[in-house]
């Protein structure tokens, strides 16, 4: 379900991945390493957000630089610190990840959102939110059109106990129909999640 071949990524003269590939079929995955071993990279590339340098990516089947708008309908991204405009309402955003899946948003997807306990939020400023806030609204939107490929940079970082439970339940169902990549230094998280747990070093 996501598949990636020797993928390279440089920043100047600071190489960042070399040659990285491996393949994954439906369950959670947790991607463990020391800070600045390209973890975060790693995801950004695989959800799109970045460019590589080289190699081939697959989600669900589709090559991602020759499918990109195919590939990237059926992956969800999240990144540690939230990229949306401080404008932008929490109502606003999940319409926007609806439409850019190509579906809508079903009465399932708002589940997701009262299970983080969103709804009040629902029409306030990103930049009115808390950081916790706007982190559970991104987890939320992922699972719009609940899509086979599921990428998370550091879910856990910021959320209470409360959400941090609801969502490592939400991502060990979904792990049943999909794939779950996660990078987290947060070990009993990736327990939680029944994840299992990859050495960055061995990504090859």
């Amino acid at each position: 379900m996501l598949r990636f071949e020797r993928i390279c990524k440089a920043y100047g003269a600071q190489r960042v991945l070399r040659d990285v590939g491996h393949h994954f079929s439906a369950g959670a995955f947790a991607l463990r390493g020391p800070n600045g071993v390209g973890k975060s990279t790693l995801l950004a590339v695989l959800a799109g957000a970045e460019e590589a340098d080289s190699g081939a990516i697959w989600i669900d089947g589709q090559p991602l630089h020759q499918q990109p708008v195919a590939a990237k309908a059926r992956l969800a991204y999240a990144p540690d610190e939230c990229p949306v405009y401080p404008f932008m309402r929490g109502r606003e955003l999940l319409r926007f990840v609806a439409f850019a899946r190509g579906c809508e948003l079903t009465p399932a997807a708002m589940q997701i959102v009262a299970r983080f306990g969103l709804e009040p939020y629902l029409d306030t400023r990103f930049g009115d939110m808390s950081l916790g806030t706007q982190k559970k609204m991104m987890l939320a939107a992922a699972w719009i059109g609940e899509p086979p490929v599921m990428l998370l940079d550091e879910p856990s970082n910021g959320l209470d106990a409360a959400a941090r439970v609801a969502l490592a339940e939400l991502l060990k169902a979904r792990a049943e129909r999909g794939v779950v990549l996660i990078s987290t230094h947060d070990g009993e998280f990736a327990q939680s999640v029944g994840a299992c747990v990859i050495e960055f070093a061995d990504l090859a």
